[in-house]
């Protein structure tokens, strides 16, 4: 089959799905893909797929630019003549499947979270959901990495519930991420890996961090992009503060996680929502225990007080209050949490279980299509 892969961006497709890639052209199908040129467009290439680039805006709407943007996507598919378009991130899942719903091409969706737009519930929600529903018409398959995401999406009728999945998020590769043991030290190290966007509860972490080194000898290391044009995003003169002031330490955007979360004794994500956060399963799987909040997405990741700690998103004095409980365990109770998060992505989240979904659906439309 010729698949084509569409995301916003190089970087989300060869991370999040390098692996399935190779498994599909493993299987002799043909792959190309549809996102914004980036770092990561070569190495896209070298595994042996063709690129088309497109450039989308993910923070704003411009509705005549948008048209314009959907058009030309009529155009690529009509021009290339795809046998299955693969959709992931909101606005390609909604172009996408509009485009080919058009051209009547197969294709299967990923929801791997709802957005900013479904924190607030208001009538721009209402508004995205009716789109939603014009948009997945006519689609063959829609993968959910969370029953919240389904709910909403089978409430509203957006999708039939037997064109629908529920699977472990994007999976995680246990092989990348090996378990690495958690080391004896005397000064714990909390680290937060995410876009530095107010959702994420970056603001609760730096706030609570504030408080807790007043009396703890602990460290709070902060990593992840700036988005300077997204509402959203916190300013770098904030951030900058904190670390003038000896709070945390700030090391900007990094293609290399593992490192970080290798020196870490806990990773922190007090977001508002997600689909299925893929640093707390890669923090899992290399054996750190996480501290998360109890919203679509992050709650499935953490069984409380036994590979972390739950705590309430928007709230400071919560995730103040989980951060203290892992600074008050012991050694040997922080290393159980480390093995019981290795474990809960063992037999939960491994990478393959979402590969092999995706396989098999293929298959299913390679036939039915022959």
């Amino acid at each position: 089959m010729k698949i084509v892969l569409f995301s916003n961006s190089s970087w989300s497709i060869y991370n999040f799905r390098g692996n399935l890639i190779k498994k599909l052209l493993k299987n002799k199908h043909q792959i190309i893909i549809l996102s914004s040129r980036d770092k990561f467009t070569d190495k896209l290439k070298k595994l042996g797929c063709k690129f088309i680039e497109i450039k989308l805006n993910n923070n704003k709407i411009y509705p005549l630019a948008e048209f314009t943007i959907i058009l030309k996507i009529i155009y690529i598919f009509f021009k290339i003549k795809p046998d299955l378009i693969l959709n992931f991130t909101i606005k390609p899942l909604i172009y996408g499947s509009f485009a080919a719903n058009i051209l009547s091409i197969y294709v299967i969706n990923m929801i791997t979270g709802l957005g900013t737009i479904f924190i607030k519930n208001n009538f721009l929600t209402k508004l995205v959901i009716k789109i939603y529903r014009v948009a997945f018409y006519n689609v063959n398959h829609v993968f959910f990495q969370n029953t919240d995401d389904q709910n909403i999406f089978f409430k509203n009728k957006i999708i039939l519930k037997k064109k629908a999945d529920l699977i472990p998020g994007s999976g995680v590769d246990l092989k990348y991420f090996k378990f690495y043991p958690l080391k004896k030290k005397q000064k714990t190290r909390f680290i937060l890996i995410s876009r530095i966007l107010i959702e994420k509860g970056v603001i609760e972490y730096l706030n609570a961090a504030k408080k807790i080194i007043e009396s703890y000898d602990c460290e709070f290391i902060l990593v992840g992009s700036i988005a300077e044009n997204n509402s959203s995003s916190i300013s770098k003169i904030i951030i900058d503060d904190y670390v003038k002031k000896g709070i945390i330490k700030y090391y900007g955007f990094s293609n290399n996680v593992k490192k970080y979360i290798n020196h870490s004794d806990c990773v922190v994500l007090p977001s508002y929502r997600e689909g299925t956060p893929r640093i707390l399963l890669e923090a899992c799987s290399m054996g750190r225990p996480i501290i998360t909040t109890n919203v679509p997405g992050c709650k499935n990741v953490v069984i409380n007080g036994y590979n972390g700690f739950i705590c309430s998103a928007r709230s400071e004095i919560s995730l103040k209050k989980s951060l203290l409980k892992f600074l008050d365990l012991n050694y040997n109770e922080k290393k159980k949490m480390s093995f019981n998060a290795r474990k809960l992505v063992e037999m939960k989240y491994d990478e393959k279980f979402v590969i092999q979904k995706y396989l098999e659906k293929i298959k299913y439309l390679n036939e039915k299509k022959n």
